[in-house]
């Protein structure tokens, strides 16, 4: 017994100075029980990093955390069943339960929540979820592409119900805007069958309404706020239809010029024909 006893003593030992070398931390059954030749890990928990033989500097916390790692390194796994499949993936962070359970040889993922990137196998993805499908947000580091599920608000709490994706307070500053929309574009107003109305009509409408017509008067625009795709429709609406009146009085214009050139023309023959007949 004493034997049995002392030789267990000195396995245990060994077991325990041989990890102490490499810089390596264990706690839980078959917890790291294979590594090889992996520095400085850390796993804590069932299973944990239990294949792991010579991945080095990771830290696996939860029951089967990294449990199929082998030779992966630099991850940051915690939850249990987190990176279960990883085996050769590195520079990852996986925290939740069943974060990024399928990836195998991915590397440089950040998948944060419960079941995060459970499908992803892919490298450099972010995901922050809580579930297994449509992340409330998704990246790509290697193509700069972030995508929101969702509305996001920015300095502001009065988003509900706004029906946009983003909501900003104290305004936007940008070098660009390229928006893509499906309107119905004012061309419409150079067709033949386009009804202009009369000034006139368009004068009494602006001294009963105090703006334009078909234009959203400013208490509308107070408590609605404006389309910008529809308002720059609008205004170029208003443009044409103001190229189209200035084509009228230019045609106007040009008649009546005839006009006088004519009655000029007239006048001065009536006044030579005076001359004429004074000097008799």
């Amino acid at each position: 017994m004493k034997k049995i006893f002392l030789t267990s003593l000195f396995a245990l030992t060994t077991l325990v100075f041989a990890q102490a070398q490499t810089g390596n931390t264990t706690q839980g059954s078959g917890t790291g029980s294979n590594i090889t030749t992996g520095d400085y890990n850390s796993f804590f928990g069932y299973a944990a990093g239990y294949k792991t033989t010579t991945g080095s500097n990771n830290l696996f916390l939860g029951v089967s955390a990294g449990r199929k790692n082998t030779s992966g390194n630099h991850n940051v796994i915690v939850g249990r069943n987190a990176g279960y499949n990883n085996l050769t993936g590195s520079s990852n962070m996986f925290l939740g339960q069943s974060a990024g359970y399928s990836n195998t040889s991915g590397s440089s993922n950040v998948f944060i929540g419960v079941d995060a990137g459970f499908y992803e196998t892919g490298s450099k993805r972010l995901y922050i979820a809580s579930g297994r499908s449509n992340p409330l947000i998704y990246g790509e580091f290697d193509n700069k592409i972030l995508k929101i599920n969702g509305t996001m608000a920015i300095g502001t709490n009065n988003y509900n119900g706004s029906g946009y994706g983003l909501y900003v307070a104290d305004g936007i500053r940008t070098e660009a805007v390229q928006i893509d929309a499906e309107t119905n574009w004012p061309d419409y107003v150079f067709a033949r069958n386009y009804q202009l109305n009369p000034l006139s009509e368009v004068e009494a409408f602006i001294q009963k309404n105090s703006h334009l017509p078909n234009v959203p008067s400013a208490k509308e625009v107070n408590e609605k706020g404006i389309n910008v795709v529809e308002m720059d429709a609008t205004l170029l609406r208003k443009i044409e239809e103001l190229t189209l009146y200035t084509i009228q009085q230019n045609k106007q214009i040009k008649s009546l010029n005839q006009a006088n050139q004519a009655l000029l023309q007239r006048l001065e023959k009536l006044e030579k024909l005076v001359q004429k007949q004074s000097k008799k």
